[in-house]
């Protein structure tokens, strides 16, 4: 790519035209020598202020195709073109027809959507023309600008509106579009009472040949829609690790084909700069330029729509493996929960079983025994021992029985009762030869 001097920016800015693709390629070759971004918006700025109006835009647009795609290489742009931009809105608002107007409009309104500059910023940028738009009467009131009905009613906020209107339109399709082309089996229905729930719920369900269902539920206010993918199977890791380094080769990567399709002439890109051609060697020589530059804008227009080809079916793998880590998450956390109870459960039992355990009788203090137990008694042992047990237990039956039979009772007669004289031979008190009678 061709150096950078302050002249050759001059001359480029002088040069610049309103072609989408002269501005694009400017705009490449200005982020590429980003390292004197505090010249290139001086200039830019200084150069602004010379143009005709019909060219002022054009700078804005220039401007505003620097600072988006300057974002990701770094914020050296996007800080210095806001120091000059209040000036800059004001030098073109201060001449702007109607057609300048609504650029300037939709300028401020992209940047309000996509984040570039805080609302602050914009709101002070919106003033700045505000400042200089002309009233219902066709006069500017530099002093006093409309009122916040009057600058919603004009036909420039109305334009503006309609630009965000469309641009969400487009945001829509184009999601649709990706969808429609990757996902398949899509409903769509709408229901009421969604206000102010969760903003987006994720369900899994099983069709009848046992395929997974992932289904898609985005609450909107009073509108649901469903969107149900059929996966066919589990995204491996590896697979989409490998396709995430794919892209670092991609053709938006390529720094190589970009400065190639910046450092290209105006020439190429601009018909107007025809008329600058004075002979035939001139005209030959721009025309195999030309061939050149169509050869690399084909090839690398073709590598940009495989790029987003490929970055589609990314984005679905990356949407399917996250939804499936989600799931898998759910499963552990529950799997967890169920462990936990088990483990308490043990733990439990555990405490019991030790506090059993220490309410047993301790057998180290019992006496030791050094020859050991006696041996068991064999069968015809235990079969004597029990007879021996029989015999005295009817012995000592017999014995009882015998006793009470010899015990006097108050309704059987002793021997006294029949004047039997007693086993010691002494006669009994009461008569003289020793005998007593029954009373």
């Amino acid at each position: 790519m061709s150096g950078f001097t302050s002249q050759q920016l001059e001359k480029r800015l002088g040069d610049l035209n309103s072609s989408a693709q002269t501005i694009q390629t400017f705009s490449l070759w200005l982020i590429h020598h980003r390292k004197h971004h505090k010249l290139i918006v001086q200039t830019w700025f200084k150069e602004l202020k010379k143009a005709t109006i019909s060219r002022k835009l054009t700078f804005m647009y220039l401007a505003n195709d620097v600072i988006q795609n300057s974002r990701k290489k770094g914020p050296e742009f996007t800080k210095e073109f806001a120091g000059a931009l209040k000036a800059a809105f004001a030098a073109v608002a201060k001449e702007a027809d109607e057609k300048t107007w609504k650029g300037l409009e939709r300028i401020l309104a992209v940047w309000g959507e996509r984040n570039i500059y805080d609302s602050n910023q914009i709101s002070e940028w919106r003033k700045a023309i505000d400042d200089f738009k002309p009233s219902k009467n066709g006069s500017t009131d530099e002093n006093n600008g409309p009122t916040k009905k009057e600058r919603t009613s004009t036909p420039v906020a109305n334009d503006a509106k309609r630009f965000k209107a469309s641009h969400k339109s487009n945001i829509s399709k184009t999601t649709a579009n990706t969808n429609s082309s990757s996902i398949k089996n899509t409903s769509s229905y709408s229901t009421t009472g969604a206000k102010n729930s969760m903003k987006k719920a994720i369900s899994k369900q099983s069709d009848n040949n046992g395929t997974k269902i992932e289904r898609s539920v985005k609450f909107d206010d009073s509108k649901l829609t469903v969107n149900e993918t059929s996966i066919a199977k589990v995204i491996d890791p590896e697979e989409l690790i490998s396709a995430l380094h794919e892209l670092e080769h991609s053709a938006s990567s390529d720094a190589n084909v970009r400065e190639k399709i910046a450092s290209l002439p105006p020439e190429v890109s601009d018909a107007s700069l025809l008329k600058k051609i004075r002979d035939k060697d001139a005209a030959e020589r721009l025309q195999r330029q030309v061939n050149e530059a169509c050869i690399i804008l084909a090839d690398y227009n073709n590598r940009l729509a495989l790029e987003l080809e490929e970055r589609k079916k990314i984005s679905n793998m990356l949407y399917a493996f996250v939804k499936n880590q989600k799931d898998s998450l759910t499963l552990a956390e529950q799997r967890l929960a169920e462990f936990k109870e088990k483990l308490q459960s043990v733990s439990q039992v555990r405490d019991e079983l030790k506090s059993h355990l220490q309410n047993l009788p301790d057998l180290s203090l019992l006496p030791s025994i050094s020859g050991g137990l006696a041996p068991l008694p064999s069968a015809g042992d235990l079969f004597s021992i029990a007879a021996a047990k029989a015999a005295m237990s009817m012995s000592m039956s017999a014995n009882s029985s015998m006793g009470s039979t010899s015990s006097a009772s108050p309704n059987t007669a002793s021997p006294a009762d029949y004047g039997t004289p007693t086993s010691t031979g002494t006669p009994n008190s009461g008569t003289e030869e020793g005998y007593s009678t029954r009373s």
